[in-house]
């Protein structure tokens, strides 16, 4: 065999391999919705609006953290979430609130109702550890007709079932369950309320 058909054949098999390697297929991974809430609270009381919500930047990406390695992050190889992790954060604990409390009290961003009270979330760390997923958040609910809030933080462990992108995707699901009974918990069942000539802000 000459050199230069030794390099051919080379070249030959190299791009099979990145042929094969850019078409492997990558499961795309979504947050489950919330589980049914033991109990819901269906009487009037004040409406809410997720108005802002975080996570970490390392955790804010496609692809799946499924565990730690001291400081280093465990990335699946093969799976990506299916939507950018934040919005899939602020989806499930929107429908956890409101499996909690009356549907018409949490209000999505873009009606044209007046929300009673904004809710902010910072989660610190959402973390997929050894046998449990962290959560640690830091929390505020802001009265918006007249001056009136509350805020703390939150941090619990919820089982892990194993380092995969599903139970991953399931132990968040449980934590943000868990994280939105808190918030019911915590959230002010009233706002003073303004004239009614006052400036209306959209939800």
């Amino acid at each position: 065999m000459t050199v230069a058909s030794a390099y051919r054949t080379v070249a030959g098999l190299l791009v099979l391999v990145l042929t094969a390697c850019a078409s492997a297929p990558v499961a795309l991974v979504a947050l489950p919705p919330a589980p049914a809430a033991a109990t819901r609270d269906t009487g009037p009381g004040v409406s809410l609006l997720l108005r802002e919500l975080t996570v970490p930047g390392y955790l804010d990406s496609f692809p799946v953290v499924v565990g730690r390695d001291g400081s280093a992050l465990v990335v699946s190889k093969n799976s990506e979430w299916a939507e950018r992790p934040s919005v899939g954060v602020a989806r499930v604990l929107r429908d956890a609130l409101s499996q909690r409390l009356d549907a018409s009290r949490v209000l999505v961003a873009g009606e044209r109702r007046i929300p009673d009270v904004d809710l902010t979330v910072e989660f610190l760390a959402l973390d997929p550890q050894a046998t449990a997923l962290h959560l640690d958040a830091r929390w505020f609910f802001s009265c918006t007709a007249a001056r009136g809030s509350r805020g703390g933080r939150s941090q619990f462990d919820v089982p892990l079932a194993s380092a995969t992108p599903a139970a991953v995707a399931a132990a968040t699901t449980a934590a943000l369950a868990r994280f939105a009974d808190v918030l019911v918990d915590a959230m002010p069942t009233e706002c003073p309320h303004v004239n009614p000539a006052a400036t209306r802000r959209k939800a």
